[in-house]
């Protein structure tokens, strides 16, 4: 005769080795509707374009959603459009996003979104990129050091 706690303890083994399916494209847009993550801006001098994936990827790894100009307008889409075209274009999409988050040294661009979260009390967050490809680090904002002009 089996017990109550062994036929417990079957079923709690049942669904530790029963695999699982993978949630259908209609069951992960339920849940993104359900329980939608935050978007962060990414903000990032020009000078560090070529790391846009790793900066992605750390976003991405800290479960929010990243809103990357460097992805979405590659590098002012190789100047084919005015810069104030791409310029509004990402402040639309700044003043859409829940976060502004800086990443490594601050240039006059990255100063001027920072003031435009700032003033749209957006909260800002800021991260030292000098590590990478191995570490983002945060730092604080009076740390956050500025871009020297060459």
């Amino acid at each position: 005769m089996e017990t109550s706690s062994g036929k417990l303890a079957e079923d709690i083994l049942e669904r530790i080795f029963t695999p699982t399916s993978k949630p259908s494209a209609l069951d992960q847009a339920e849940d993104t509707l359900r329980h939608p993550k935050r978007l962060v801006y990414v903000a990032m001098a020009n000078r560090n374009f070529y790391w846009r994936h790793h900066i992605q990827k750390f976003v991405l790894d800290s479960g929010l959603v990243p809103v990357s100009p460097f992805m979405l307008f590659d590098y002012y889409l190789l100047h084919t459009v005015p810069k104030s075209v791409v310029r509004e274009a990402m402040n639309n999409l700044l003043a859409r996003c829940d976060e502004v988050w800086v990443f490594g040294r601050i240039s006059l661009g990255v100063k001027v979104q920072v003031g435009i979260a700032k003033r749209l009390n957006k909260p800002v967050r800021y991260f030292d990129i000098s590590e990478l490809p191995v570490a983002i680090l945060p730092v604080s904002a009076e740390t956050a050091e500025e871009e020297l002009r060459d």
